[in-house]
């Protein structure tokens, strides 16, 4: 895998499925908020699809 790198401003939406855990507990599934002018780096992400990547979380 390339080392691209796609940045970009996020929240967690306030709603109860902002996060979800597997039942079996073998992974979880994250929902983001991101506004308007973030999103091509969003449309970036495709190229990920089926692909693992890291995730970075840090406050601005």
């Amino acid at each position: 895998m390339s080392k691209n790198k796609i940045e970009f401003i996020a929240s967690l939406p306030p709603i109860q499925s902002a996060i979800n855990i597997d039942g079996q507990g073998n992974g979880a599934r994250i929902k983001l908020d991101i506004p308007a002018s973030e999103l091509v780096h969003v449309i970036a992400l495709q190229k990920y699809i089926g692909e693992s990547f890291k995730v970075v979380i840090s406050d601005e």
